[in-house]
């Protein structure tokens, strides 16, 4: 029987043996590095009972140095995966190490931001996705994506996606733009939020800003009322004022009849008008009062009234103004007694018992302006009657008998004229009557250089001429009275004569404009008359651009010039000037007025280029020239382009490899100037894997998969993995439930590609079955089975080989032993990734009782020595590595049951 000492020696050596205890410290203890820069990593210890250490990377590694420092250093380093591990070798054979974590990182190429699916202006209220593509750039993990519109922060995005080599990669923002978004820059900003150990402030990289351009439906910004002063230039253009893009033109409606509105407005303008303004996106309508204010002005009536003494007379007064104006009667010093009434714009002042002459006046104002009339009454008195008049003088008390109340008889002029006025295209007819309705003259007629008649005893007398060019003639009427006086009334005639000619030309210049340059534009009208009545309008197209007016008076045809000066711009190109005379002869003068046009005057404005594409980022399939890219070279003269890359011109024509993506500038030029762009170009290809066809992971640690197995196409695509056609999702740690073949399957608007992938997953032994006991009938022969699995398949092993009468044998992951000796037998299972024991006991039955009280022993000696190890490394606070066992070393102790002295096969003694 094996002694007690022996075996608590024994286990004691089998549960400390391998406890390291000389830690490593790295300084700094991770490290963040731009990618190409330099770095320098410390690692040390304390301990002095080692042999030497080193560092082992695929950059920077170090020889076996028997120093306590150690320095890990690389000036620019570029490898993705490096992992720079330090060690240490113990004089006890052991190994401790540490990894150094390393991040590389590198900020993108170009971070672009355009519109999918989209060009030109947006609509109010409609969604847009906008996409931020950032090229280039590691880690993914460590990325953060911001959008603002200005400085307005709109959203964050970041990724949960690891990747240590550089990817591409892309984010999108809905947006839904109103009309105050219209003129908006959009912007996105890669940043790599790297921690507490990276660059501060972050690594960043911000796109050039999007401008979107937003259409909406017009609205109005206008009042509901608006006041002008008669014939002052009204500003409704700045009043009334249309909110929409694309800009519309207003439509004035009064009477549901389209009207223009003219620069100055009347009277007659006033009243509700309706505008109306459309676009392609919506209409819109507004009611509008416009208000024209004026002063007072008296209607037409009689200055003189007569009547007869003692009569009762009422005089009128009546006047229109805007606001409504106040009607007062002044210097009423006449006789008799008198009131006012008012009724619209009359005003009457009624007198009783009027005895004398006398003159009234009648004040009209309003906050415009003040105008007085003079109203005479003329008193007549007749021959009074000898025995019913006295000629004396009435004495107060004495009774005046006078006519009863007499209408007034008012003094009204003689002649008429029919029309009134007269308009006359030169060389035309004309006809106009005279007459009276009076029977109290002696005959009448008219006096005129052309078209005069005789003296005749009628009441309708007519002037009429053929052909009418006497430019300063003046018709005149004639009556006599029989009371020897003659009236005569003056024929206003205003004879007209359209222009010869209307030409419009450039002054001081020929040959094509330049765009932001001054001209001055000549309208030449050849022998208009009359002067005053001409207006000249301009155009360009049919759009009215000014009004001219002439105060000057002239009866006889004269030659006018009027100016217009212009700063063309591009969008003149091609545009045609037009000058109009335009004779204005009032409400007699025909409808619509004469007109003569110019022929039009084509302009050609010669102007910088612009470059105009769709985006500054633009994705060019492999193969295509960059003159497919979409943009537009507009320029006057057409611009010559070229295109330059990093510097160096480069043929525009020539077919775009993968590698030429980067930042082209676009230079183009004329006469006027020269015009530069910058423009991303990214080359987009069908995908392409780039994996191993085996790849080995240890079970439950985080694979490298996304960097070993990568798809190298534009646009980046995602993979699909499918393992026995059934798509699947891989964890980020992968079971040896996860091994087996896989399908890799990966697209873009390009092409597809698929890859066949077998996963092998790794892992320590595991025993099937635990530790058993076994009990045997002295002498007899028993086998004792170990079995276990893992992956690399475990070398199974047992212990005590040396002991009598064994035999070993060996079936798939099973290991028998067959044995005719009472012990403890070990079995061992090993593979690259560990070892693990399990223990069988053999007891002889009758034999010696200590195996029944070995176990609970054993137990409590392990839980000791736990406790004891616990209590170090809290002591230390260090890391351990624990070295396997040599399981080859440690020899099996069979049991005997003679009774007698013996040595095992290592030298140890036996008792009973």
């Amino acid at each position: 029987m094996i002694s007690l000492q022996r075996m608590l020696g024994l286990l004691m050596l089998m549960l400390l043996h391998g406890v390291v205890t000389f830690p490593l410290e790295l300084n700094p203890p991770r490290v963040v590095v731009r990618y190409g820069d330099s770095v320098s990593v410390n690692c040390n210890t304390s301990s002095t009972d080692h042999e030497g250490m080193g560092w082992e990377a695929t950059l920077g590694g170090t020889g076996f140095e028997h120093v306590n420092v150690v320095t890990w250093t690389v000036d620019g380093l570029t490898d993705w995966t490096i992992e720079p591990k330090c060690y240490i070798n113990l004089i006890d054979g052991e190994q401790p190490s540490k990894v150094l974590p390393v991040i590389l990182y590198k900020t993108p190429d170009s971070v672009s931001i355009s519109v999918l699916r989209h060009s030109g202006p947006m609509v109010e209220g409609t969604e847009y996705q906008l996409q931020c593509d950032i090229q280039n750039i590691a880690p993914q993990q460590n990325l953060v994506v911001k959008w603002y519109k200005g400085n307005e922060l709109l959203d964050n995005v970041t990724y949960s996606d690891v990747s240590k080599t550089p990817v591409n990669v892309s984010a999108t923002l809905m947006i839904s733009p109103s009309r105050d978004d219209d003129g908006a820059q959009y912007r996105c900003r890669a940043e790599l939020d790297l921690g507490p150990e990276g660059p501060q402030p972050h690594p960043t990289v911000t796109s050039e800003p999007l401008n979107i351009t937003v259409h909406y439906a017009p609205k109005f910004n206008c009042t509901d009322q608006y006041e002008v002063k008669e014939n002052e230039n009204h500003n409704l253009s700045v009043t009334c004022t249309v909110d929409g893009n694309p800009s519309s033109k207003i439509t004035w409606l009064k009477a549901q009849q389209e009207v223009d509105i003219p620069q100055s407005l009347t009277r007659e303008n006033r009243g509700e008008y309706t505008l109306v303004t459309n676009n392609t996106h919506g209409k819109a309508t507004h009611h509008l009062v416009i208000n024209v204010l004026y002063a007072p002005e008296f209607l037409p009536g009689n200055d003189t009234v007569e009547v007869s003494a003692g009569s009762d007379v009422s005089l009128d007064c009546s006047a229109e103004g805007n606001p409504p104006p106040e009607l007062r009667w002044t210097n009423n010093t006449a006789e008799g007694n008198a009131n006012e009434t008012t009724v619209g714009h009359l005003r009457t002042l009624y007198i009783s018992r009027v005895t004398a002459n006398a003159t009234y006046n009648c004040t009209v104002t309003n906050r415009l302006g003040s105008i007085t009339k003079q109203i005479h009454v003329l008193v007549d008195v007749p021959p009074q009657h000898p025995t019913m008049f006295s000629t004396a003088p009435s004495t107060p008390g004495t009774m005046t008998t006078l006519p009863a109340t007499a209408k007034p008889k008012v003094v009204t002029f003689p002649l008429e004229l029919n029309p009134p006025r007269v308009v006359v295209r030169y060389g035309d007819s004309v006809s106009v009557n005279c007459n009276t309705s009076s029977t109290d003259h002696e005959g009448m007629g008219w006096e005129a250089t052309l078209g005069g008649t005789g003296f005749e005893h009628v009441n309708v007398v007519t002037w009429t001429v053929d052909g009418l060019t006497d430019w300063t003639i003046e018709p005149k009427c004639y009556i006599n009275l029989i009371d020897g006086e003659q009236p005569s009334k003056v024929l206003p005639v205003i004879l007209y004569k359209t222009p010869d000619s209307v030409s419009i030309s450039v002054l001081r210049h020929s040959g094509p404009m330049v765009e932001g340059t001054e001209y001055q534009l000549q309208c030449d009208i050849q022998n208009i008359a009359p002067q005053q009545n001409l207006v000249v309008k301009w155009y360009k197209g049919n759009e009215l651009l000014d009004n001219v007016t002439y105060s000057d008076v002239s009866k006889t045809p004269v030659n006018v010039s009027a100016t217009l000066m212009i700063s063309p711009s591009r969008d003149d190109d091609g545009a045609q000037y037009r000058c109009r005379a335009e004779l204005d002869l009032g409400p007699e003068g025909p409808q619509p007025h004469p007109t003569v046009a110019s022929e039009p005057l084509n302009i050609t404005v010669h102007y910088k280029p612009v470059i105009e594409c769709l985006s500054q980022y633009s994705a060019v399939k492999e193969n295509s020239p960059l003159d497919r890219i979409p943009c537009t070279f507009n320029g006057n003269p057409p611009p010559n382009v070229v295109w330059y890359q990093e510097g160096r011109q480069v043929n525009a024509s020539a077919p775009l490899a993968r590698t030429d993506f980067g930042q082209y500038v676009i230079t183009i030029s004329n006469d006027i100037g020269s015009t530069s762009y910058t423009v991303h170009i990214t080359v987009e290809y069908a995908p392409k894997f780039n994996c191993t066809d085996q790849y080995e992971v240890k079970e439950n640690e985080n694979h490298n998969l996304s960097v070993t197995c990568t798809v190298d196409g534009n646009p980046s695509s995602k993979i699909t993995w499918l393992k026995a056609q059934q798509e699947v999702d891989i964890p980020q740690s992968l079971t040896r439930e996860n091994r087996g073949e896989y399908t890799l399957v990966t697209n873009n608007t390009h092409g597809k590609a698929t890859h066949k992938l077998v996963i092998n997953v790794l892992y320590a032994p595991e025993f099937l079955l635990g530790n058993d006991t076994v009990e045997v009938t002295a002498g007899s022969d028993v086998s004792l089975n170990c079995s276990a699995e893992g992956n690399p398949p475990p070398e199974m092993k047992w212990n005590d080989t040396a002991a009598r009468n064994v035999k070993l044998s060996t079936e798939g992951r099973q290991r028998t032993v067959r044995i005719t000796t009472a012990g403890i037998y070990i079995c061992t299972a090993t593979n690259i990734f560990g070892t693990v024991t399990r223990t069988t006991t053999v007891t002889i039955k009758g034999g010696s009782t200590i195996i029944f009280w070995l176990f609970p022993l054993v137990v409590l000696v392990i839980a000791l020595v736990v406790l004891k190890v616990f209590c170090m490394w809290k002591k230390r606070q260090g890391s351990y590595n624990f070295i396997p066992v040599n399981q080859s070393n440690v020899p099996l102790m069979p049991l005997s049951t003679t009774g007698v002295d013996n040595h095992d096969p290592e030298g140890y003694p036996t008792k009973v």
